[in-house]
């Protein structure tokens, strides 16, 4: 079991609110593993940094490679079958009040040259990128929220069959139905690759709201719906092999009339976190037929609460919630090469309140365990902006071994760290301060948390 701190020492001056994590493992050499945050560049430059470790996160650095000036806004990253890494981004300068995608690549995610832009429009949000090797190519698929969309079916799929020789990508809307008064989908678009080719995707599909976005009392009512390419989007039809029995249209629907609040800022929320759905999903690598989904809803008077349920017919039936976790956020899932599922996720508890982060690892059978990787205080350091920790964390996994990632306060205290920690910035745990170089006090913050744990 290995926590580690991701903030290197050199930067053990910096406060910053590194939230909304991601990594990426390269399959082939494990021990190299990048990741990504919000996370400024150092040197205030024209290219963002992502997180760079050689020694399976035991140490990290980092390297402003991102064409993206200063950082980022959503940025996620996922490694091809030979080593190149690929990212979604929200580039940064953007158009007021818009957002521009780049879909990026690097051969070497260790090398200081800018990744090349293999995509880049204007109206997309929360880019999220998975890879497969399907017959000796890199596959990539980027969910996304394209926004630009003129008729409310915001719900996308971006992808390449050949992404490590070319920068030809699709772009498939997988909203099949009216989106209703929003006149869009949420922004969590997620896809989960089968090495046979089966590609899946899931969406919140928006269909009515009420309250006001600017006063912060926006609610949802909307629909959890997956969609599956048993080609990968190779055919005529991309993305159209699941239909629901109810209205025989493209897309089942898992859950539906779901209802949770998106909020504009986290303000007067509980652990300064903002909501606004959340969204995983995760395919057996032994078998392309068996699919979890994690998704959230808040009825009226009740908690916000996280779900969980399988498919073993590639998405056609559905089990009854396997796992129910009130007052929790950030679902994260994977399944290790053994079957076993893994679920990670961040709940506000106790007082003072803080935010515990979980994993918990499910057999075959059924059968639950649950480690907890951090309980950190859920109101210091005071929020600089929204997602306080973010709109997400990450888990996957690499033969029976899962990685993650998670951003949490960096209060210096054994005791928020039941499974141990390692620092990599200058800290003082006897008097639980953070230190620069010289040994002056460093203000708490937001960090990402990288986690490595045996299946």
């Amino acid at each position: 079991m290995l926590v580690v701190n991701m903030i290197p020492r050199a930067l053990s001056y910096e406060e910053n609110q590194d939230s909304e994590p991601t990594i990426a493992v390269n399959p082939r050499r494990p021990r190299q593993i990048a990741g990504s945050a919000f996370t400024p560049d150092p040197l205030n430059g024209n290219r963002a940094p992502i997180y760079v470790s050689e020694d399976g996160g035991s140490s990290w650095r980092l390297n402003a490679d991102v064409p993206s000036q200063i950082e980022t806004s959503d940025i996620t990253v996922a490694f091809g079958s030979r080593g190149a890494l690929y990212a979604g981004i929200l580039r940064q300068p953007s158009p007021p009040h818009d957002t521009r995608l780049n879909i990026l690549r690097t051969p070497d995610f260790r090398a200081p040259a800018a990744m090349s832009v293999l995509v880049n429009r204007i109206g997309p949000d929360q880019p999220f990128v998975q890879t497969a090797s399907i017959k000796g190519k890199d596959r990539v698929y980027v969910g996304d929220n394209d926004t630009a969309v003129v008729d409310g079916r915001s719900a996308t799929i971006d992808y390449s069959l050949s992404a490590s020789s070319s920068t030809t990508f699709k772009s498939v809307r997988l909203e099949a139905r009216s989106t209703g008064i929003p006149a869009q989908d949420g922004p969590q678009v997620r896809p989960a690759i089968h090495r046979d080719g089966t590609v899946y995707a899931v969406f919140l599909a928006w269909r009515q709201q009420r309250g006001d976005w600017e006063r912060n009392t926006l609610v949802i009512t909307g629909d959890v719906v997956l969609v599956r390419d048993d080609a990968g989007g190779a055919g005529k039809n991309p993305f159209a092999a699941l239909t629901d029995p109810t209205d025989g249209a493209v897309g089942r629907l898992v859950a539906t009339n779901i209802t949770f609040p998106f909020q504009q800022t986290g303000d007067g929320v509980p652990g300064q976190q903002r909501l606004g759905g959340d969204l995983a999903i995760a395919v057996d690598p032994r078998t392309s037929a068996r699919v979890y989904i994690a998704w959230a809803d808040q009825p009226a008077g009740g908690a916000y609460t996280l779900h969980i349920r399988r498919s073993d017919d590639r998405g056609a039936t559905w089990s009854s919630d396997l796992r129910v976790v009130a007052g929790a956020i950030n679902a994260a899932l994977a399944v290790n090469s053994a079957g076993r599922l893994g679920f990670l996720y961040q709940a506000l508890s106790g007082t003072p309140r803080r935010w515990v982060t979980h994993l918990e690892r499910a057999s075959p059978a059924g059968s639950w365990d649950d480690l907890v990787l951090s309980s950190a205080p859920a109101n210091d350091p005071p929020k600089k902006f929204d997602p306080y920790l973010g709109d997400y964390a990450h888990l996957m996994a690499v033969g029976r071994r899962f990685y993650g990632v998670f951003s949490a306060s960096n209060a210096p205290d054994m005791a928020n760290f039941p499974q141990g920690v390692r620092y990599q910035r200058l800290v003082d745990f006897s008097t639980h301060r953070l230190l620069r170089e010289d040994g002056g006090a460093v203000r708490t913050s937001i960090d990402p948390f990288f986690f490595r744990v045996a299946g």
